[in-house]
């Protein structure tokens, strides 16, 4: 006598696809709507930038008035005057860099991630996916207290990001949101893998 085995077949069976895309149908970055951040990050990065460069102005003067530093090396000499200008202008260049950088910064927040660019000569565009956030904060420093603003601290499992240019209290808005997003991706997620076990057995 023949003996047929029955497999049992689960009442909701999930099919893989991996169908081919059109890359012309892959959204763009550049048509991203994206929001400026606030302008009173020019002022705070100004300051940072004057406040860093300012302990090295004061450590050369102090080189120059215990005589540790020759005079005639620095303002005497052709080469050392040279370097003296281009210093003085680099500087410049630093402490006003951010009215140029700061309106090329932007953010959007969408629906299944966060994302962020800055930068002139070089554009860097973040793109985080809430479903790979581990936690997310907000922190004020010295700086960002002086315009009130606050700075978006989001976790992954490859590193950090820190992202400058809020509202202190809408970066508390980002942070309140981003983490009910993660919770609910969490939640899906736990309630597909409860569907996947009742479906093996």
């Amino acid at each position: 006598m023949d003996i047929i085995e029955t497999v049992d077949q689960p009442m909701h069976s999930r099919v893989f696809t991996n169908p081919d895309i059109n890359l012309e149908n892959v959204p763009r970055v550049s048509e991203v709507n994206w929001r400026a951040v606030s302008p009173r990050l020019v002022v705070r990065n100004s300051i940072r930038n004057a406040f860093t460069w300012s302990i090295f102005v004061l450590l050369f003067i102090g080189l120059l008035v215990l005589g540790w530093l020759p005079t005639k090396i620095v303002f005497m000499n052709p080469i050392g005057l040279t370097l003296f200008s281009a210093t003085l202008v680099f500087i410049v260049i630093c402490v006003t860099w951010p009215i140029f950088e700061v309106p090329r910064r932007g953010f959007v927040l969408r629906e299944h991630d966060f994302l962020y660019k800055e930068g002139i000569l070089y554009v860097r565009t973040f793109s985080i996916p809430f479903a790979r956030i581990q936690h997310a904060e907000t922190t004020v420093n010295v700086f960002d207290r002086l315009v009130n603003l606050g700075a978006l601290k989001l976790y992954t499992a490859g590193g950090q990001s820190v992202f400058l240019g809020f509202e202190k209290d809408y970066a508390h808005d980002l942070r309140t949101h981003i983490l009910e997003r993660v919770r609910e991706l969490d939640h899906d997620m736990v309630d597909d893998e409860e569907l996947t076990t009742l479906e093996e057995r």
